[in-house]
């Protein structure tokens, strides 16, 4: 079995299981996004900063392996135009019943992240990546993809976990920025 088949199986049982990550938001987070009161997490621990988004009315956004019934259903109903890429069915599967309970336009694909082929160049204001290069054996094919997706002085922004000792003790991250 491959790396994608595994991860994809994996996120597949998580949600059976209720991981958090797999959990969608309920109808009073989509109720206060429609108000601009709103937050999404890119890792585990804290909300994106506000002021780092651009005016989402109308922006494309790439909610890259951002399945799950979270992020890109909160974003869509704050005005963005979203896009979410995952490998796990059951994962998108969550995008699809909030967008469906709530009314939400949003565009679901199941790929990898490495391959974003079926998405134009330059066609998203922000790329929304969280913590999941992990799941990839090679990371430069993942960057260069969203590298070609997004639109000049377009947003990418990436997640990550990493060991901060041998004493197995994680902490997580975030890299934001122009990637054009």
């Amino acid at each position: 079995m491959g790396v994608r088949d595994y991860n994809r199986e994996a996120w597949d049982r998580e949600v059976e299981r209720g991981n958090d990550w797999t959990v969608p938001v309920g109808p009073d987070v989509i109720e206060a996004a429609r108000r601009d009161q709103w937050e999404i997490l890119l890792t585990e621990n804290r909300p994106v900063t506000r002021a780092w988004f651009p005016d989402l009315q109308g922006a494309d956004v790439l909610c890259l392996t951002s399945g799950g019934g979270q992020q890109a259903p909160v974003l869509a109903a704050a005005g963005a135009n979203v896009t979410v890429l995952d490998n796990s069915p059951r994962q998108l599967a969550q995008d699809h019943l909030v967008a469906e309970r709530e009314g939400l336009a949003l565009a679901t694909i199941e790929g990898d992240m490495a391959d974003l082929s079926g998405l134009a160049d330059d066609s998203f204001d922000l790329v929304f990546h969280p913590v999941s290069k992990l799941f990839v054996p090679e990371v430069r094919p993942v960057w260069a993809e969203a590298f070609r997706v997004l639109r000049r002085g377009g947003r990418c922004w990436q997640g990550f976990s990493i060991p901060w000792s041998i004493s197995s003790t994680w902490s997580s991250g975030t890299v934001a920025g122009s990637c054009r």
